[in-house]
């Protein structure tokens, strides 16, 4: 065991610096789960081979973001400069982030439909425009931003304007932008956002290959 554990440590302090604390104190509970957590680090994240690791670590420090630990944000975000991800990359993966996270706040839409009281809901004209916009730009159209019309005009020009500004990255290329995106509609079970990024990422030159990778490293990190 002491040679498995040589072997993470070396390997982590290539990649990130440093052993991190979680896995010298996994180590000390259990050392055949820390060995079983350092060879799924392997498979699902760093060993794989299609999209460029500085992208492998954004994607990771966002799923990380988006669903904790912070000090596992942490790790992944030192990994991406570690890999050459520079200020404003990242911060563009953190808008993208964000956007994922703000997009599945809109299925309340259906529950106030639900609800069923016909005085709460919005007949802004200005709604169908927006849709058909929307539509032009991006061909589907998900669900929820119809009924999200229906509540609130207000609310979908709001969202409209948010997405234009958070997806559209400074540095960051945009199919990588979207993979972010991608990544947090999975780890949050958002299943409509993830039809509309996966689309956008295929759209900006995605693969299957860099599809998998975004699966398994958002696999290893929830």
């Amino acid at each position: 065991m002491e040679k498995d554990y040589e072997k993470i440590r070396k390997f982590a302090e290539e990649t990130l610096g440093e052993m991190p604390e979680v896995i010298a104190q996994l180590y000390k509970l259990n050392e055949k789960a820390a060995i079983e957590q350092f060879n799924e680090n392997i498979s699902l994240y760093l060993g794989r081979k299609n999209i460029p690791k500085k992208a492998l670590a954004l994607i990771a420090m966002s799923v990380a973001l988006a669903n904790g630990p912070k000090e596992s944000a942490m790790i992944h975000y030192k990994l991406a400069r570690r890999f050459g991800a520079s200020i404003q990359e990242i911060i563009d993966a953190i808008r993208a982030t964000k956007m994922a996270l703000m997009s599945s706040t809109l299925n309340v839409a259906l529950s106030i439909l639900d609800y069923g009281k016909e005085e709460l809901l919005d007949n802004d004209q200005n709604s169908d425009n927006m849709l058909e916009k929307v539509k032009k730009e991006t061909v589907i159209v998900p669900e929820r931003l119809s009924l999200v019309a229906k509540v609130s005009g207000q609310l979908l020009q709001e969202h409209l304007r948010e997405k234009t500004e958070l997806l559209t990255p400074v540095a960051l290329g945009k199919k990588y932008a979207f993979a972010v995106a991608f990544a947090i509609s999975i780890s949050i079970h958002d299943k409509e956002c993830q039809k509309v990024y996966l689309d956008q990422f295929i759209r900006n030159g995605g693969t299957k290959g860099e599809l998998e990778d975004i699966i398994f490293t958002t696999r290893f990190l929830v």
